[in-house]
């Protein structure tokens, strides 16, 4: 009996040795393993984009806005009254004349990409519409006062024929006589604008669709000296 003993005593101590082996490989084996488990997916929150940096010569171009405001009222819109028709078939060439203001406008335009339309608006705080957009640059580059209305910086402004627009000239667009809309041109066949109630300020081909059927004029308002 204490032989039989002694074999099965061997036995029980082969199989825990040999557990004990297999339980240090297993042991050795799991780094490999988790150098091969996929790594978690980072949550990563979306960038929120930044809005339009101001200018410290904003405050020129609020001080202009203000005075207009205490001397003309609220914005009333473009239904308060019909400007004159002035057809693209009566434009002529300006005189060809180095553009370097032209170029600071249009560089300027471009720092509020993406600031809202909002009706009436003549700031990069609250937005802006088509027509506050251009009167607010002049302002704001030249720290000069234009017409408000579309009608008045058509009628302040040099004619030029669509063949000869250049960087900073002001572009318009209407229907049946009315100027309903206008913009800086950029160059390249693009204009930069306020568009229109829930879009931002943005360039926009003059041939796309809407704005190829609708083109009326262009100006060119150089400021004064």
């Amino acid at each position: 009996m204490a032989l039989g003993t002694g074999r099965n005593t061997r036995s029980i101590v082969g199989v825990i040795v040999a557990a004990l082996v297999l339980a240090g490989t297993a042991g050795a084996l799991s780094p490999a393993m988790a150098q091969v488990k996929a790594p978690a997916k980072s949550k990563l929150k979306p960038v929120a984009k930044a809005a339009p940096k101001a200018d410290p010569s904003d405050s020129m171009a609020d001080q202009l806005n203000a005075k207009w405001q205490q001397e003309n009222g609220a914005f009333a819109g473009f239904t308060s009254a019909k400007p004159p028709i002035v057809q693209a078939s009566f434009a002529t060439a300006a005189v060809a004349s180095p553009n370097e203001w032209g170029d600071r406008l249009v560089s300027r335009a471009m720092n509020y990409l993406g600031t809202p339309y909002r009706p009436g608006g003549i700031s990069p705080s609250t937005g802006f519409d088509c027509s506050g957009f251009v009167y607010y640059l002049y302002g704001a580059v030249f720290g000069q006062t234009i017409p408000r209305m579309p009608d008045g910086m058509a009628r302040e402004g040099m004619p030029v024929a669509r063949a000869d627009l250049q960087r900073g000239d002001i572009v318009f667009f209407g229907f049946r006589g009315t100027f309903t809309h206008v913009g800086i041109y950029a160059g390249d066949g693009q204009f930069v604008h306020a568009t229109h109630r829930g879009s931002p300020v943005s360039v926009t081909l003059l041939d796309s669709d809407y704005y190829r059927q609708h083109y009326m004029t262009a100006v060119r308002l150089t400021p004064r000296q």
